[in-house]
């Protein structure tokens, strides 16, 4: 048992700090545990504990409104335009090939945006990996990311000289060679929208979306 004696100017008072007996029989296969806390050390005990279980769900709610939050809404007239945009597989290892989707929702009516053109730029370390104008007539952009032999990265497609932008092959998709996604650490992946449902149309204000990558065992957040 310890104590400590506090002055308080009038006189002693007592305060029996912790006393914990710990025993073990002889195999060793039971515990004997006991405690004496104070009537004041529980207290505070009690709302060290509340104060910090009060504190642990914010902290983890936090984490996952800053990781784990779908893209904010953006409303075109009477639209609300949802952002959908994933990468497969979702844990990649350096050097592995990805593919990055996306798509524009109207998310009244859950019908497909089409004539999208993107802007998509993707950095690391502060390096500009790939910045470049796509479109897609019927809405979502599929892009390959294949890493290869290429010492440098190439980016295929044809351009669209209407959308000044390019267009996927005819297999649907915009094929990158080389090495996007190469090196270890995190990737800045932002997306403007510069046209919907009209190729020739640009947005008086593009919409625009950030996403973070991280490719040590990337997964997108």
């Amino acid at each position: 048992m310890y104590t400590a004696s506090l002055d308080d100017g009038k006189g002693h008072s007592e305060l029996t700090l912790v006393y914990i007996d710990i025993k073990f029989d002889q195999t060793g296969d039971s515990l004997d545990l006991r405690a004496n806390l104070s009537k004041p050390l529980i207290a505070i005990l009690v709302g060290f504990l509340s104060t910090f279980l009060a504190i642990v769900p914010i902290c983890d709610y936090t984490s996952a409104q800053h990781h784990g939050a779908p893209p904010p809404l953006a409303t075109l007239g009477d639209r609300n335009i949802v952002m959908n945009f994933t990468i497969e597989p979702k844990n990649l290892i350096a050097g592995q090939d990805a593919q990055l989707i996306m798509h524009l929702t109207d998310q009244n009516s859950d019908e497909k945006i089409q004539h999208v053109t993107y802007r998509i730029a993707i950095t690391n370390q502060n390096n500009t990996k790939m910045s470049e104008f796509f479109h897609s007539h019927a809405g979502e952009l599929v892009i390959l990311a294949k890493s290869n032999g290429y010492s440098h990265i190439v980016v295929g497609g044809t351009f669209d000289v209407l959308t000044n932008a390019l267009v996927p092959d005819p297999s649907g998709k915009i094929i990158i060679n080389g090495p996007l996604f190469s090196e270890p650490g995190i990737y800045y992946i932002d997306i403007e929208i510069t046209t919907v449902d009209n190729d020739k149309t640009d947005l008086q204000t593009p919409l625009t979306y950030h996403f973070v990558t991280n490719n040590s065992n990337m997964s997108i957040s």
